[in-house]
């Protein structure tokens, strides 16, 4: 696949305009995210609960409320709601960023702003991710959830880097002010959209049960609810083993400190780049056999990474973690968007996320329990099979999905 082919997606003028103010935009999240967790790190003398209680207060959001966003985002019209959400974000860091500057700040207020920002996130990351689809013709989704991703994972190597140069020389308020920018970078490209262009469906009329029956309709479909549970477990035990033990495998395993920690948080994320560009190369629904796939060996490189004896090989096996990680976050995101009706897309979006999101949030604790027990290289290990053996279960399932649906095509014919 040439170059041109694998960013064919940028050719197309709104979806151009959106992946760039998306760039932007989550530049500055990761700045934020970073600010962040050393303010809370300042004002409460470093304590890793206060740092836990700050990304659960964020993420759990969605746990709650994302079947209620889905059937909201499904009958208004995408681009006023992300106009809203961003607008919203946005207040959100301007207001940390005056309360961090007046020196007025404390844990209280930086976990209040978190979880509005959170109640705003549980809207505004379903709303995205099913508005992509409505950029690009069938043909370019996966290409253009590719390269979401890849802009994702870019931003995540150059936002924490950015954020640490900036609060080595400046106060950490700069950098929720900048996100603030950011977000409104997104909110100009939102507004230059040509929406005689979009292909998505005209907003529904509101009706009751809508959330019941999105419930209803992913519960009909079992390859629907293998995915989501697939991607909940790998999100929740799998790819969290990585991001939350990282900084313990290089301070207490490999003893880098705070320079090796920060290149292993680099592999990984140059890894996820690759992996996500790469998936982008493709057009169509992803195979379930790649699917799959990418699920098991990313289980596999898991086991494989927590046998590294020595800090270079470690960081050269988290970066293929990375590539098959993405490569399956892409697969399994287009695949349910594309299983999916469009008119219930929105619903089935948002669920998705609640369990992909939520799942990371509630695995975290549970990993971190574990790795007292067994220490951080064993607790990946044991990650690792646990993904393996979900992928394996997926696989089954699908199977048995594939054997009933050819049993009814056979009972209809004769």
């Amino acid at each position: 696949m040439s170059l041109s082919g694998m960013f064919r997606s940028l050719s197309i003028h709104n979806y151009r305009i959106f992946f760039w103010g998306g760039l932007s935009s989550n530049i500055g999240v990761w700045m934020q995210r970073t600010a962040q967790s050393w303010v809370v790190l300042l004002l409460s003398g470093g304590d890793g609960f206060a740092l836990g209680t700050a990304t659960f207060l964020q993420f759990f959001p969605t746990v709650l409320l994302s079947a209620w966003a889905g059937s909201i985002i499904d009958r208004v019209d995408k681009v006023r709601m992300l106009v809203l959400t961003q607008t919203l974000v946005g207040v959100g860091s301007l207001v940390m960023g005056v309360l961090d500057l007046s020196g007025v700040i404390n844990l209280a207020q930086v976990y209040s702003v978190v979880i509005a920002i959170g109640i705003v996130t549980a809207f505004d990351a379903p709303t995205r991710q099913s508005f992509v689809s409505e950029l690009v013709d069938r043909d370019n989704i996966v290409n253009a959830i590719g390269l979401n991703t890849a802009s994702f994972n870019v931003a995540r190597l150059i936002g924490p880097a950015a954020a640490g140069l900036i609060i080595g020389g400046a106060n950490t308020a700069v950098l929720f002010f900048i996100h603030a920018v950011s977000s409104a970078s997104i909110v100009t490209a939102l507004l230059l959209l040509d929406r005689s262009r979009l292909l998505g469906p005209p907003p529904q009329p509101k009706a009751r049960g809508r959330v019941t029956a999105g419930l209803r309709y992913i519960g009909h479909d079992p390859v629907l609810v293998v995915l989501i549970a697939l991607a909940a477990v790998i999100s929740s035990v799998g790819a969290n083993s990585l991001q939350v033990l990282l900084p313990l495998v290089a301070t207490e395993y490999f003893d880098v400190g705070a320079v090796g920690f920060g290149v292993l948080t680099s592999c990984l994320a140059v890894g996820g780049l690759t992996g996500a560009l790469l998936a982008s190369s493709t057009s169509g629904v992803p195979r379930r056999r790649w699917l799959l796939g990418t699920a098991l060996l990313f289980g596999v490189s898991q086991v494989v990474a927590s046998m590294m004896p020595v800090f270079v090989a470690f960081a050269v096996a988290i970066a293929f973690c990375g590539v098959l990680f993405m490569g399956f976050v892409v697969a399994v995101n287009t695949s349910v968007q594309l299983s999916a009706s469009i008119e219930m897309r929105g619903r089935v979006v948002a669920v998705y996320l609640m369990f992909f999101l939520g799942g990371g949030a509630l695995g975290a604790p549970l990993l971190g329990v574990l790795c007292e027990q067994i220490g951080p290289m064993g607790s990946i290990a044991c990650a690792g099979i646990v993904s393996i053996a979900a992928c394996s279960i997926g696989v089954l399932a699908l199977l048995g999905v594939r054997r009933r649906g050819a049993r009814q095509e056979l009972a209809r014919v004769g």
